[in-house]
């Protein structure tokens, strides 16, 4: 606050305030986290956390049977308990204005406001080791899902049927429920689509992305492998061995003060030397992650984010064609270290 000249900061995306107060709260409720200059904070949330850095709570009604209740009326209700507790000589106030409605930006006062979204999301590059456990964890999550799925998958099976299988080994990992996105999209629909699974069937000599990302203790991690329905075609194997030595490529060129768009270009001039392939290798390169799934530093061509010590890289280079009966993308995520970056997942990449 004080590099930023802030006399006041009020957040209210449910994710930075977990960040600085430890609070796991619910993302569906208002949440909002207050701090002054001196360190005096506040925590506005929908019920009493069993933990919280943040030197004093506050509780909204989120339910009641006495009056009707909804979303504005808590708000409203968050907003009084700002009010009450913002300074009242406060001339600078940083907010996440993209997560604060009116009612709660206005609470919030200062004789300026100014949105610091964006040095919020700096701030959460750098991460902690307590961080990475958790996105370890998510890990953990992805690779038994892919051991599961590895074992059972075979022809005729819908995609439906192979995200369950997928899900229902996180959940038995986790040991309760878990929150899983990712791309489900089989053979030929792989080549240019995504997203949620549907009733397509598996077909011989298809292959498989499977791009995964779960969330667990309000970490994501992003990884993606691909498999073969039966014995891969030779070029099949070869687009394979093309994408594993872009990430020989990658783990040179991620390191701290590159920046991202070099990391892409030179991700983007090794695939495009595969000429069956050719021109197929149309998405980024990859991105930051933590406890949003896409974060800054970017690895895309108009891209000028440096890369810095700290940050966890998801990198994901694939390749796609009919010839290939599908798509080969396969995604590490790596952390940045002072002069190199490692792999955190382990999960083999082979077909």
């Amino acid at each position: 606050m004080e590099q930023a000249h802030l006399d006041f900061v009020v957040l209210g995306y449910a994710k930075s305030v977990y960040y600085f107060t430890g609070a796991p709260v619910d993302a569906s409720r208002p949440q909002v986290f207050a701090m002054d200059a001196s360190g005096r904070s506040l925590l506005i949330t929908n019920r009493e956390p069993d933990q919280s850095a943040a030197g004093e709570t506050k509780v909204y009604t989120a339910y009641t049977i006495e009056r009707p209740f909804g979303r504005t009326s808590m708000n409203d209700e968050a907003a009084g308990f700002l009010r009450s507790f913002a300074p009242s000589t406060a001339g600078s106030t940083g907010i996440d204005s993209e997560h604060l409605n009116a009612a709660l930006a206005a609470a919030a006062g200062g004789r300026t406001q100014r949105n610091i979204s964006p040095l919020l999301e700096q701030i959460r590059r750098r991460k902690d080791p307590d961080e990475l456990e958790c996105i370890r964890s998510a890990i953990s999550l992805a690779e038994a899902g892919y051991k599961a799925i590895k074992a059972r998958l075979e022809l005729g099976m819908t995609e439906f049927e192979a995200y369950s299988i997928i899900h229902e080994a996180m959940v038995r990992t986790a040991g309760t429920a878990v929150d899983l996105g990712g791309d489900f999209a089989c053979g030929e629909r792989g080549i240019k689509a995504g997203g949620p699974p549907t009733d397509r069937k598996v077909l011989a000599g298809d292959l498989y992305i499977f791009d995964l990302f779960p969330t667990r203790n309000g970490y994501s991690c992003d990884l993606c492998r691909t498999f073969a329905v039966g014995k891969p075609t030779e070029l099949q194997q070869r687009a394979w061995s093309h994408v594993m030595e872009a990430h020989r490529i990658a783990e040179r060129a991620i390191r701290p003060g590159a920046r991202g768009r070099d990391v892409y270009e030179a991700i983007r001039r090794h695939m495009e030397a595969f000429e069956p392939a050719r021109g197929s290798f149309y998405h980024h390169a990859g991105h930051g992650l933590g406890m949003d799934a896409w974060e800054r530093p970017w690895l895309t061509p108009g891209s000028e984010d440096i890369i810095e010590e700290g940050d966890v890289v998801a990198c994901e280079p694939g390749l796609y064609g009919e010839n290939l009966q599908g798509g080969i993308r396969l995604e590490h995520n790596y952390l940045v270290g002072k002069s190199s970056a490692v792999p955190l997942d382990t999960f083999p990449m082979e077909l």
